[in-house]
């Protein structure tokens, strides 16, 4: 299968009218649902230094390629149908830019994304300091789900110091920890679904709470009184 060619311009995968035929029928398909069922649908967002391998983990979830050289990316916009344990989902990858010039159209792609696959490279500790300083200019109110994910585990032999360093930070964000390698294809289907179970969670907790809201507001107002003993409703 071929790779998909580069935008000529920004384009924040809205909707899949802006992908060639070939990347569209999957997901055209997949929302079909053959059967006249519709598949949930989520936009995941990758995050990252330049060079962490954000696109190849992308292509090598799609195509199953790896992709040695690399090609700065400014926007892309690739679907793949998931099947996962309680059925299958259409998931909506926005690769974004790493490249600091580049932030305003990486805060829209996290304005519409469902969640974030937050990826730094295992050899370059650096790497690791630039997502934790970008996740710090999202402000302390951001509560998308979130899943860090440590790229090139091929290039190193031990768990070390980048290693640790990660665990903790995905501990002080409440957020999963998974290494992957884009070359060999090591926990890149696990990264990807790891997030959209948490998505799935996230939704699951919002409609839980919103359901609630209701009765606990209903019931907080049959106890409000009046100066006369009346209760207000």
């Amino acid at each position: 299968m071929a790779l998909p060619t580069k935008p000529s311009g920004p384009n924040l995968g809205l909707s899949s009218g802006s992908l060639n035929s070939q990347e569209k029928s999957p997901g055209a398909r997949a929302r079909s649902g053959g059967a006249g069922k519709q598949l949930p649908e989520y936009k995941a967002v990758m995050v990252g230094a330049s060079g962490v391998g954000k696109s190849a983990l992308t292509i090598q979830l799609n195509y199953q390629r790896f992709v040695e050289d690399h090609d700065p990316t400014i926007q892309d916009s690739y679907w793949k149908e998931m099947a996962l344990g309680r059925g299958g989902c259409v998931l909506n990858v926005l690769d974004t830019a790493g490249q600091a010039t580049h932030r305003a159209l990486r805060d829209q792609c996290l304005a519409i994304g469902d969640g974030v696959l937050g990826v730094f490279a295992l050899d370059d500790p650096s790497s690791l300091v630039h997502l934790e300083q970008m996740r710090a200019t999202w402000g302390p109110h951001f509560t998308q789900p979130l899943v860090l994910v440590g790229n090139k585990c091929d290039l190193v032999t031990t768990a070390g110091d980048a290693h640790a360093a990660a665990e903790a930070l995905a501990q002080s964000w409440g957020a999963p920890f998974v290494e992957t390698s884009a070359k060999t294809r090591q926990g890149v289907e696990e990264a990807f679904s790891l997030l959209i179970h948490e998505i799935q969670k996230f939704r699951e907790a919002m409609a839980k709470e919103a359901k609630a809201k209701p009765r606990g507001v209903k019931g907080r107002r049959q106890k409000v009184m009046c100066h006369c003993g009346c209760s207000v409703a």
